[in-house]
């Protein structure tokens, strides 16, 4: 019995030198993903002028606030955010319109976040006495109808330029106005024959010091990504209210 038990021991002794054992199989799986960043892109792709020189569409509409206005010009910069602007031919109480068309050409949607104006050159108190008023149209999902619009204070104020271009970001940012990939803003009008956009006239009180004289400017917009945290703005306005959404699509 002993030697049973001793050669038992022995056996297992003998197993344990020899490294038998019992092993586990294994697989290490992994998973490698790529993220790609958006595009922010929104530009001026287009600036026209509205003035006295355009007499037979006035005289349809009875624009007479645009008579013999002249010599206005626009020019989009490098960069598609800002435009030079040159006034000559203005009188007191003459007007000029300015239209932009704004496209969101990036994948991510976008809001105003501020519009200002710097004078470049000529008669800077010319400069100062111009008033405006602004209007707006947009595009918010890229369907190419337009979704929403306001004209900013009703058209009750002529206000300094840089004042009036604030009412404007004010007016966008009250309406939570957000311009998805493919959608457009317009400070004018999609149509040939709508009134709206920038309206600039010299303040009826210039004196006759400012005859023949000019004033060049430039308007620069700057835009945002429509949220920091996208929870805060959803496309959908949640029941409660507590949320306000800004009336997109989503993804599409």
């Amino acid at each position: 019995m002993k030697r049973a038990k001793f050669l038992l021991l022995a056996l297992v002794v003998a197993i344990m030198m020899m490294g038998a054992g019992y092993a586990i199989w294994n697989e290490e799986l992994m998973l490698e993903s790529k993220v790609n960043t958006g595009k922010f892109d929104m530009e001026i792709t287009k600036t026209t002028i509205r003035t006295g020189d355009d007499q037979q569409r006035n005289e349809v509409h009875d624009w007479h606030h645009f008579d013999w206005t002249h010599g206005v010009t626009s020019q989009v910069l490098k960069g598609g955010n800002a435009a030079y602007v040159e006034f000559r031919d203005l009188y007191p109480g003459g007007t000029v319109q300015i239209d932009m068309k704004f496209e969101n050409k990036g994948t991510i949607p976008a809001k105003l976040k501020s519009a200002r104006v710097e004078f470049i050159d000529g008669d800077e108190d010319l400069f100062n006495l111009l008033r405006a008023q602004t209007s707006w149209k947009a595009d918010i999902n890229g369907d190419g109808a337009q979704d929403d619009w306001e004209h900013v204070e009703n058209w009750q104020y002529w206000r300094p330029l840089q004042s009036a271009l604030n009412k404007l970001v004010e007016s966008t940012n009250n309406n939570n106005l957000v311009i998805e990939p493919g959608g457009w803003f317009t400070l004018g009008s999609e149509g040939e024959d709508e009134f709206g956009c920038i309206q600039i006239k010299l303040d009826p009180s210039a004196g006759n010091e400012f005859q023949e004289t000019y004033c060049r400017f430039k308007i620069t917009f700057d835009w945002e990504q429509w949220a920091a945290d996208p929870t805060a703005n959803p496309y959908n306005r949640s029941d409660d209210g507590s949320l306000p959404g800004y009336g997109g699509d989503g993804d599409r």
